[in-house]
């Protein structure tokens, strides 16, 4: 007979108390519990540790004036530079699940923003063939017209990510074929092409759904973004440059026909320096860096003649964390730019004008939400300056927390064309500490209005300074959207700007004649 500790008693099982499970699970419990939480604590030690100690800027800013290219010919808010990219999708007009993405664009209007952002499926929309949208129009095609209408409706411009064939779009159809296992590449290109100009002929301006729903040519989509960080995210074109570069070519042929003035986007690059190799060959005609499929059929292709504007995706925080160095908004778009330049003249038949027009349509500083909504806030403010000093022309203002959308909403009601951005640090007097400073007139004429943003560096205590102005009564705006008169003397306003170790809060100083507004 073996005690209650042993294995039997009078040589049955012994049975252990319920109570001893019970304390068992619940210390395993805790003890995950434990470890969950010093793994967060490590990674969010990780990761502050290497956000970056400062953002430099563009090398080589695109100097722009207050009016850019008239992109959209002339839909209203069109010009808008902040991209609204809110919750998630499911490529076919809805949320994830099939949920609504009504909230999202209340949201998105509520912050004052003019777009809004959809990724189209083809596997999603044409999951058994090309599909006929003169008969019946199926459940999917359904869903995406019924977000198009709730966009029209608050007056969002739609950013569309179509076609999109790889990344969470999962490749193309079974019935498509593709060239090469697990990547991209359909065999059916012509099929692809197709789906790509019927997209664009059911929602431009004055297409089918704007006649049915009595638009005119005042609404609809006409900003295409072909594909989603094709070079490397899930399903994509690695190996397959030149491949995407024949859908791209093929696509944007079959928009233009349905719509001479949709905009191509491409190729919406991630951050990391791997996929700019993968950028030339897109560009580099010659190389024929595509599959042995494409290789085959002896043509050449590249992005550079059909892009109407270059676009690409930067987590400021999460890319330079993970990168090892810092891969800033400044950084990113000098690596893509250097890139399309390279190759504007090099491939005979390919040749290409310089491009002017750079949008960020992908990030924030980091999708994990680990830096604080407060700092993140006062990063909102930073980026944008940032961004728009490079002559970046739009900046995406992705999944914002209620501090950041504060934010948003107070810097794009002073700044809704905020081109020009100086940097101007070297007009402002420090009383003490180190500051950034930019500044945005409003035009060129003496007295016109102008809009400071200054900051103090990271890490380096509060700051001090006097801001030249013209009025004697100027507006200063804080990150959460709070406004306050401050009186200037001789001609400057002097300002306390808090610290912080890596996110000091910027704030506007809104310089302008009393009757326009902001």
């Amino acid at each position: 007979m073996k005690t209650e500790t042993g294995s039997t008693i009078g040589g049955a099982p012994a049975k252990r108390p319920l109570s001893r499970w019970l304390w068992r699970g619940v210390a395993w419990s805790c003890a995950g519990v434990t470890l969950l939480l010093v793994a967060a604590i490590m990674l969010l030690a990780f990761f502050l540790s290497r956000v970056p100690a400062s953002y430099p800027l563009a090398a080589r800013p695109i100097p722009l004036a207050a009016n850019g290219p008239n992109l959209g010919g002339g839909l209203d808010g069109f010009d808008s530079p902040y991209l609204g990219h809110t919750g998630s999708w499911n490529g076919k007009g809805g949320a994830l699940g099939g949920a609504s993405k009504i909230p999202d664009l209340d949201q998105e209007r509520a912050m004052g923003l003019r777009w809004t952002f959809m990724p189209i499926y083809w596997r999603a929309l044409e999951p058994d063939g090309p599909v006929a949208l003169g008969r019946e129009i199926p459940p999917a095609w359904q869903a995406l017209d019924a977000f198009v209408i709730a966009a029209q409706e608050r007056g969002l411009n739609i950013l569309a990510q179509a076609p999109v064939v790889g990344g969470n779009a999962g490749g193309p159809p079974k019935w498509s074929g593709r060239r090469e296992l697990g990547k991209s590449a359909p065999a059916n290109m012509d099929a692809l092409a197709e789906f790509a100009g019927k997209l664009a002929e059911r929602y431009r301006p004055g297409g089918t759904l704007a006649q049915r729903e009595g638009w005119g040519a005042r609404y609809g989509i006409r900003a295409w973004e072909l594909d989603n960080e094709p070079e490397m995210y899930r399903t994509h074109w690695e190996g397959q440059a030149a491949d995407y570069a024949e859908f791209v070519t093929r696509a944007a042929a079959r928009m233009k026909a349905a719509d001479p003035q949709a905009v191509i986007i491409v190729p919406g690059l991630a951050a990391g320096k791997n996929g700019l190799p993968w950028l030339a060959g897109t560009l580099d005609a010659t190389a024929l860096a595509g599959s042995p499929a494409f290789r085959a059929q002896g043509k050449r292709f590249s992005i550079g003649p059909v892009a109407d504007v270059v676009s690409f995706h930067n987590y400021e925080g999460m890319d330079s964390a993970f990168s090892g160095e810092p891969r800033t908004i400044g950084q990113v778009f000098d690596d893509v730019r250097a890139v399309f330049e390279k190759w504007e003249q090099r491939a005979p038949g390919f040749t290409y004008a310089r491009k002017q027009d750079y949008w960020h349509t992908e990030g924030n500083f980091d999708f994990l939400g680990i830096l604080s909504s407060e700092r993140r806030a006062a990063w909102r403010f930073q980026f944008f300056t940032r961004a728009f000093a490079a002559g970046i022309r739009k900046v995406v203002v992705m999944d914002a927390s209620a501090a950041e959308r504060k934010a948003v909403r107070a810097y794009a009601a002073v700044l809704p064309k905020p081109f020009p951005m100086l940097p101007a640090s070297n007009e402002v007097a420090v009383v003490n500490g180190q500051v950034s400073g930019f500044r945005h007139p409003d035009g060129v004429e003496p007295g016109a209005g102008q809009v400071w943003v200054v900051w103090a560096l990271a890490g380096t205590g509060p700051a001090t300074v006097e801001v030249p102005v013209q009025r004697e009564r100027v507006e200063v705006i804080s990150v959460d959207g709070h406004s306050s008169p401050f009186t200037a003397t001789a001609g400057r306003v002097r300002l306390d700007l808090k610290g912080d170790p890596k996110m000091p809060p910027p704030i506007l100083v809104v310089d302008r004649p009393t009757s326009t507004g902001h």
